[in-house]
């Protein structure tokens, strides 16, 4: 689990500013993209925030530390783009706007579909359901691998 979402973390993390960061500066912005995760997901765990695969970490915590990354790194003079602020640009207050914008949106939307589905008891799995598992209630073969089906016996 964490070591993926630790590995994922990065590849988030580095998704908005891949084009105009050197290589030494996508190591510091997987770092510190790696103890984003760790925290995001720390904090989730002690507000008792249900996040079984660590969805909010990975991708939430870790965009908007992208968005902000592309506005801190990238020098103009190199020839591969970028405004950084640590190289004497402007780019930041950009990415900030953009960050402000696509938190509200997402919260706007997230609102107005998750907050119904709630009050109507759609949003969850009825207690039995998750008492057995989705997978065994709803899924069909119950496991992934059957043994003795027709394919593989055509394969003997």
């Amino acid at each position: 689990g964490a070591f993926c979402n630790g590995i994922l973390a990065g590849l988030v993390a580095i998704t908005a500013g891949c084009s105009v960061v050197k290589p030494w500066e996508s190591c510091i912005i997987g770092l510190i993209a790696g103890l984003g995760y760790q925290g995001g997901s720390m904090l989730l765990s002690r507000l008792q925030i249900d996040d079984v695969v660590d969805a909010f970490p990975v991708h939430g915590v870790n965009g908007l530390w992208a968005i902000i990354a592309a506005g801190l790194f990238g020098n103009p003079d190199e020839g591969i783009g970028g405004n950084g602020v640590f190289y004497g640009g402007d780019q930041l207050g950009v990415q900030v706007v953009g960050a402000l914008a696509i938190i509200a949106w997402t919260a706007t939307w997230s609102i107005c579909i998750l907050f119904p589905l709630r009050r109507f008891g759609l949003l969850r799995l009825g207690d039995h359901f998750q008492e057995h598992g989705a997978d065994v209630m709803e899924h069909s073969p119950a496991k992934a691998y059957n043994e003795g089906n027709d394919f593989q016996r055509a394969q003997v």
